[in-house]
Parts: structure tokens; sequence; C-alpha cells
């Protein structure tokens, strides 16, 4: 009974919408290391498409990644759910990492 009463809370935690008034460390935690993760991985796909030296590609890479961070991180945090904050990290970072490593 009392494991019954834990799962069903720890589900509901997990996927009601949680209370504004605090992010919480789940969507803390996505939204910082797996927004710089999708960040890396978005500017890996895109220096692989330009013909450029190594040198300009880090140039690219320096002036892009604080954005696509920024910009990841926020579209993380601002997840209605935790539920959602892990879904907006894990698709998007497989996605890209398949576009970039390929399967194999």
């Amino acid at each position: 009974m009392l494991v019954k009463i834990g799962i069903y809370m720890i589900l509901k935690s997990f996927f009601m919408k949680d209370k504004n008034n605090h992010l919480g460390v789940i969507r803390l935690t996505f939204g910082i290391l797996g927004s710089l993760a999708l960040a890396y991985l978005l500017i890996m796909y895109i220096a692989k498409f330009l013909q450029f030296s190594i040198f300009e590609n880090i140039v690219i890479a320096i002036i892009l990644l604080p954005l696509f961070w920024s910009l990841f991180g926020l579209w993380i945090i601002m997840s209605k759910t935790k539920f959602n904050s892990v879904l907006k990290t894990l698709i998007p970072f497989s996605i890209l990492y398949i576009l970039v490593f390929g399967v194999q």
C-alpha cells in the first residue's frame, strides 16, 4: 500500500504541471547541461556544412554558441512539466546526434 502511494506521488510530481514560483532541479539541470549539449551539437552540424577553414569555423562557433545555449536553455526551462523538459532535451539531442555522427 505504501509502495503504491509512493509510486503514485512520484509519477504525479513528474507529469503534473509545476508551480512557476520555483523551477526545480530537473528543469534547471536539463536547462543548463542539456542546452549546452544541444548548442554544441547544433554548432557541429552547422560547421559540418560550411566550407570554411577551421579557424573561421571556430570564430563562427564562438559567436553563435552563447546565443544557441541561451535560446535552448530558455526553451527548456520554460516547460510546463518536468517531463516536457526532459523530452525537450532528449528528442533534439538524439536527432542532432544522428545528424552529426550518423547511425552506425
